[in-house]
Order: structure tokens, then sequence, then C-alpha cells
């Protein structure tokens, strides 16, 4: 199965209507964190609002830092097409050193501070990233998202 597309908290909807992200790339940063299948009662809720609310992230250790990693490289600019703007960065990606990191089933973007942006499910169910494998999150074509 392919990962599914970026699905939006609801609260990032309010915290974007009070620009209450730089998405431009220029002052707060993003992470992406990744969580188990135990968690995906959390992550389907809407109504989350913080990264400490969420619960069932992968194990610390073997090339997984809890907090997830940076997402770098961030830009907010036209799309292909007039009127359309996007949100897209480079890939993430992780590789499992001295172990296997476990349990993968979703990823979550959020800022720095916190907020939740958006997660995605990355497999029907967990799997686990064997020791010198590794795993790259690549936004698509259109980005991370567009609004048009």
């Amino acid at each position: 199965m392919a990962a599914t597309a970026w699905s939006f908290y609801n609260s990032f909807r309010e915290y974007l209507g009070k620009a209450d992200f730089d998405l431009a790339g220029t002052g707060t940063g993003f992470k992406m964190s990744l969580h188990t299948s135990a968690g995906s009662a959390n992550l389907n809720n809407a109504a989350l609002s913080t990264y400490a609310s969420l619960g069932s992230e992968v194990a610390n250790g073997n090339g997984y830092t809890t907090g997830g990693a940076s997402v770098t490289s961030r830009t907010w600019a036209a799309g292909a097409s007039a009127g359309v703007f996007r949100f897209d960065s480079t890939a993430v990606v992780w590789t499992a050193t001295g172990g296997s990191i476990a349990n993968v089933k979703y990823a979550v973007i959020y800022e720095d501070g916190g907020k939740l942006i958006c997660f995605s499910k990355l497999s029907t169910s967990q799997f686990t990233l064997a020791e010198d494998n590794t795993l790259t999150i690549t936004p698509s074509a259109n980005g991370i998202f567009e609004l048009t």
C-alpha cells in the first residue's frame, strides 16, 4: 500500500487562519515523527492540537530519536497553476542503525513548538525497518499540500 495523503488536524486550520505558522521556512522549524498503530485512534482524532497530546511514538533508538527528524528546505511558493500555493520540503530519511526501528505505521508533521499540522498512514499495518535499511518519506509532486 502506498502512503495516504496527508490528513490535517482541525487545530492546524485554526492556527493557519491566525497566522501562527511560518510556512516559508524562515522562522520556527517543523518536525516529522513516527507512530505505531496503537496511536491510530489519537492520530485520527481531529480535535488534537499538540505533539504532546499524541501517543504511541515509535521507540527511541536504533536511528530514531524521540520527537522525530527535522523537516528541512521548506518552501511556500506558487504552484503550477495560477492562484495555487504549495507547501513543500525535502524528503525526511531515517536509517535503522544498531538494530531495527519497529512498529512504524504513521508519520506526523508538527511545528517545533508542538502545534500539530498533519499525519499520513504509511502502511495498512505496522512494519519494522530492519537494521541498515532506510525509510524515506518524500512529499508528492504537489508538495505536502496545496491551497487553491
